[in-house]
């Protein structure tokens, strides 16, 4: 009988460290929202920012997610690339990390300039699906020229979501001294929102982000 109890309770409390491993592990994750400006202004530095999120693919950890997405024209767009979540079984993972790098590729070979781009309801947008999310941290990773075009008969509202709080929103690719007005302007909406404003002209320090967590 003592063996017997003995037994249960040993598998009892792998149990609980098992689960409470993964409710840790859950906690940790990280959820990033990438959206990609193909207006043409911006669109020359597609490759550069397809190229980017596969690198950043490759470092996701279990739990931890990724959305890419493009700008629309006015309003959210709906052309959603991926939505992927990384599962806890390593080889699973590497499995369809290889196949939406993949679909990345494809997409950039495929995708076309646009005239308009509505930067604000992508934001709004990437904010509210990260918002249905729990992460430790929650990233909207922004490849533009920060250089808004809409279209005559476009409305928006402009104040950025609510939903922005706490998020942290990083300009990536594009060229703060030539463009400082506008950085400083999508800066202050963004702050205004309650998330958080970085620039990273060099991409490589987006890589980095999730390179340098450790394992």
């Amino acid at each position: 009988m003592k063996t017997t109890l003995d037994r249960r309770s040993f598998l009892l409390s792998a149990a609980t460290l098992t689960v409470g491993a993964c409710v840790e592990h859950h906690e940790s994750a990280v959820s990033l929202y990438a959206v990609l400006d193909v207006s043409r202004g911006s669109f020359a530095g597609l490759d550069k920012a397809v190229r980017t999120l596969r690198d950043m693919l490759g470092l996701l950890h279990a739990q931890d997610s990724l959305a890419v997405a493009e700008i629309g024209t006015c309003g959210p767009s709906d052309a959603t690339i991926l939505r992927f979540t990384a599962p806890d079984r390593p080889k699973e993972r590497q499995r369809l990390m290889a196949a939406y790098s993949q679909r990345l590729a494809a997409y950039a070979e495929k995708a076309t300039a646009r005239n308009d781009n509505d930067i604000a309801s992508a934001l709004n947008e990437a904010a509210r699906q990260l918002a249905e999310r729990p992460a430790t941290e929650r990233i909207i990773v922004l490849f533009s020229s920060l250089d808004v075009s809409l279209p005559a008969d476009c409305r928006r509202e402009s104040a950025l979501a609510p939903e922005l709080r706490g998020v942290e929103v990083i300009a990536a690719g594009g060229n703060p001294q030539r463009n400082e007005r506008r950085v400083e302007s999508w800066r202050h909406l963004v702050e205004a929102a309650g998330g958080r404003w970085r620039v990273m002209p060099d991409t490589a320090a987006v890589v980095a982000l999730l390179a340098n967590r450790g394992p």
